[in-house]
């Protein structure tokens, strides 16, 4: 197998966007807020990460599902439904995974989501059942439905697996 000289600075430029991924979930975890530089930081390694690569990447069609990403992520922030920086976030790891890995970032992404959100709607349960005196009048239920929940933590578990597997299939 030939190994170009620019290969290790393709696999740095994934390098930081997993630590970009991580970034993000940090920050999300902590304030539910994913900072404008980590979705920006991803946008601009991109074509970094295209021109060091050892194959040619067809990068219009990775543009073309970031815009549809995109797209429905706007749709669903319109409607209440996803916050801006998950919204973000998501686009621009669906530039980096494109159509060979967006079912994998989707799919692992909202698996995490599943499970991050049934672990807040735990702890909250639990939280209101060790102190009843914070349920509301109108019921439990309201509040466990509006407990926020920092996605980009399932996001960033989606693009790191979709990185891991674009890496892998460099060997």
């Amino acid at each position: 197998m030939t190994v170009m000289v620019l290969q290790p600075f393709h696999l740095t430029f994934m390098l930081l966007a997993a630590l970009l991924l991580v970034s993000a979930a940090y920050f999300d975890a902590r304030s539910f807020r994913i900072p404008n530089w980590v979705w920006m930081g991803l946008l601009a390694l991109f074509p970094l990460y295209v021109l060091s690569a050892q194959q040619e990447i067809e990068w219009l069609h990775h543009v073309g599902v970031f815009a549809v990403v995109l797209g429905i992520g706007f749709i669903l922030f319109a409607g209440n439904f996803a916050g801006a920086g998950d919204v973000k976030m998501l686009a621009a790891i669906a530039l980096w995974a494109g159509p060979n890995f967006i079912g994998v970032l989707l799919v692992i992404t909202a698996f995490a989501g599943g499970l991050l959100a049934l672990g807040y709607a735990t702890a909250a349960y639990v939280r209101l059942r060790v102190q009843p005196q914070l349920a509301p009048t109108e019921g439990m239920m309201q509040v466990l439905g509006k407990t926020a929940i920092p996605y980009g933590v399932a996001i960033a578990c989606g693009g790191l697996t979709s990185l891991g597997m674009m890496a892998a299939a460099l060997f």
